[in-house]
Formats: C-alpha cells, structure tokens, sequence
C-alpha cells in the first residue's frame, strides 16, 4: 500500500485478499471489479505501491502465487499418494481445478482438502485414472484421523470382567480415531506399493501404512492405467476389485491395512450395533459356530492390541 494514502484500511485489505485469493488470477478479477464498477480508472495503481520495474499489478501477483503455492503445499502433505501417482505437474492442475470450485472458505488449512475425493469421483481424470478417488479417500481418511479425537481403548480387563454366560450379548463401541472404507479397487496394496517406491525400496523407510494387521497450469501427461514411472521403480496401478481397509491413530500415529470381506463385515455389524452373538452366527455361515466363535476371537484380540475398541456394553 502506497505511504501517506487516505485509503481506509479495512477497504484496501479486503481488496487485497481478494485480488489474490480470485481462483482466475488478479488480473481477471481486477477486470470483473471495474466491470461491476467495485473499482474505477487507475485505483489499483492508486492503492497499491508499484514502479516501472514492478507494476502493482505484478507485485499483486507475487502474493497471489505465494497463496496457491501455499494451499497446493498444504494438498500435498494431505494426499501424498495421489501426488506420488499423478506426478507434481499432473497433481498441480488437479488442485487448480479443485481450487476453482472449492476455495479455502475455513481460517485452518486443516479442512482445506475434505472436498477432493468426490471432487476427484467427478473429475475428467476418473476416466483414465478410475482408481484415483479410492486412492484419495484413503489419503484423506489418514489425514483426516490425524486430529480425530482421543479416547481410551478397551482394555483386556474390561472385557474379561463380562459375565462369560452373557459374553455373546455384548456390543462394542470405536474409537473415533477410526474409520472403515470400502473401495472398488485395491488401493492399499497400491498405496504400500509407492511408499515403498518413495523410500527406496526399505519398509523400514516408509511411512506408517500398516500395524499389526493460483499459477498457470503446468504441462503433463495422464498416468495410463497400468503402470507409469514413480520413484525408485515401476509400479503396477490397481485392479477393479471390491476391497475393504480399516483406518485408525495409536499413539499418535496413523495406521491402516486391508480387510477381508469377513472382518469387513463384522465390523459393520459390530458399528451398527449389533452383539458379538450376531456376529458369530453371520461368520458360522458354512463353517460352524465352533470355528465362526474362534474367528471372532481372533478378530477380537487383534482389534484390542490396534487398539480401535473403545468401550463394550450389556444390554
């Protein structure tokens, strides 16, 4: 702003911010401004300091990129994986388009890309990246877990203190740093499969992918569906086939893995409230209860050491 001015400074910063917050550039909103007639005759120069070297305009501009570089950094920390697949330059023209029709509208970064996986879903890219907003969902869900809020597991003492004649009518409660996702392709091999590639090939390296279980746009081409370079190696896309993962933060660090369809499902059971007896009777489907009781155990004990029970009630 230029020194001495009688510009009211409430006006000149919500002018400022919007001129470089405008998803079309600065110089387009200045044009839609005096349009409107929001903005009249040589007003920006006016306002807004600038020289022969550097018009105000321009220096408008240098924040204005400084703003889209800033929420597209912020993108990818949240999708790291959908970034690793697209590629920096195919992943900055997706956040482009997804700025257009969803600008950061909240004061915290933190909710900035809740809106990518459907927005992904809708996209032109889905028909040639299908797998894509699976992938985004899975990303997103381990961001999203990341500040979920804290409960105390279900310890084993509590569970044990069950009268064990009524053990079959208990009902179990999540924690909310946990999340079920059902995709309609195999995303979390995949996901495994370029962290691993992003970390030279060491799981040691890789991120925690399981536990006990406003600039132009850049030039680039679409990954295929099949494979594309990435990394430290070539990694093979996923296939179209039902799968489930289970999302959940121990200690301070976000895990996932896949399910099969029978845990998949017991879990679903298990949130809608359902008791572990009716769990037991869909999982004796052609096996037995014997058999259907130890695999419930199992899954049981697995979930108290992942630590994504919270509480078990009797009815």
């Amino acid at each position: 702003m230029k020194p001495g001015g009688m510009i009211d400074l409430r006006q000149a910063q919500e002018l400022f911010w919007t001129l470089i917050t405008a998803p079309e550039g600065v110089r387009p909103a200045i044009e839609d401004l005096e349009r409107r007639g929001v903005l009249k005759g040589r007003a920006i120069d006016e306002m807004f300091t600038g020289d022969e070297a550097l018009p105000a305009v321009e220096r408008l501009d240098i924040y204005a990129n400084m703003y889209f570089y800033r929420l597209l950094d912020c993108l990818a920390e949240d999708y790291p994986k959908v970034r690793a697949a697209l590629g920096p330059a195919h992943f900055h023209n997706l956040v482009t388009d997804y700025l257009l029709r969803h600008p950061s509208e909240h004061p915290s970064l933190r909710h900035l890309g809740r809106h990518l996986p459907r927005f992904v879903a809708s996209h032109p890219l889905a028909a040639r990246v299908p797998w894509l907003a699976d992938l985004a969902r899975l990303d997103w869900a381990r961001a999203d877990l990341f500040d979920a809020p804290d409960a105390p597991p279900l310890s084993r003492d509590a569970l044990a203190a069950l009268p064990q004649e009524r053990a079959g009518e208990a009902r179990f409660t999540m924690v909310p740093a946990f999340v079920l996702l059902r995709f309609d392709h195999e995303v979390v091999r995949y996901w495994r499969a370029l962290d691993e590639a992003e970390s030279g090939g060491d799981p040691d390296d890789a991120a925690h992918g399981r536990a006990t279980g406003n600039a132009a746009r850049e030039g680039a081409e679409v990954p295929d569906t099949h494979d594309h370079e990435e990394g430290a190696g070539r990694v093979a896309t996923p296939a179209r086939r039902r799968s489930w993962a289970r999302v959940w933060r121990k200690d301070f660090v976000v895990h996932h893995c896949s399910l099969d369809e029978e845990e998949a499902q017991s879990l679903e059971l298990l949130r809608s409230g359902e008791s572990i007896a009716r769990v037991c009777q869909r999982l004796a489907a052609g096996r037995g209860v014997p058999k259907a009781t130890e695999r419930a155990g199992r899954m049981i004990q697995s979930w108290l050491d992942d630590g994504i029970l919270a509480g078990v009630t009797l009815p």
